[in-house]
């Protein structure tokens, strides 16, 4: 397998530090840190899939309940103006 070079930057005391370390393998040890970082990332975002399907889902079945107790013309705009006048207090009839 090919390897790819990677050069990073760290603070010094720190490099002097793994110096004291000479049989530890730096490169595996970062490597397994990215390894695992990236592991981390792809669970993240599975998760992250998992939630917006099942806020999709649940969203479906609102709009459904909805749509079967009002019939006749709506419009969201007029839905949207409506909510915003009750929100704002300048919009609000006194």
């Amino acid at each position: 397998m090919m390897m790819a070079q990677l050069t990073i930057r760290m603070p010094e005391p720190l490099r002097r530090q793994m110096k004291r370390f000479r049989e530890v393998n730096w490169s595996e040890v970062t490597r397994k840190a990215i390894e695992a970082r990236i592991l981390l990332e792809m669970t993240r975002r599975q998760k992250d899939r998992h939630v917006m399907v099942e806020a999709a889902k649940m969203q479906d079945e609102i709009a459904r309940i909805l749509a079967s107790r009002y019939t006749g013309p709506w419009s969201g705009v007029e839905v949207i103006r409506y909510w915003r006048r009750g929100r704002y207090s300048s919009w609000t009839p006194q």
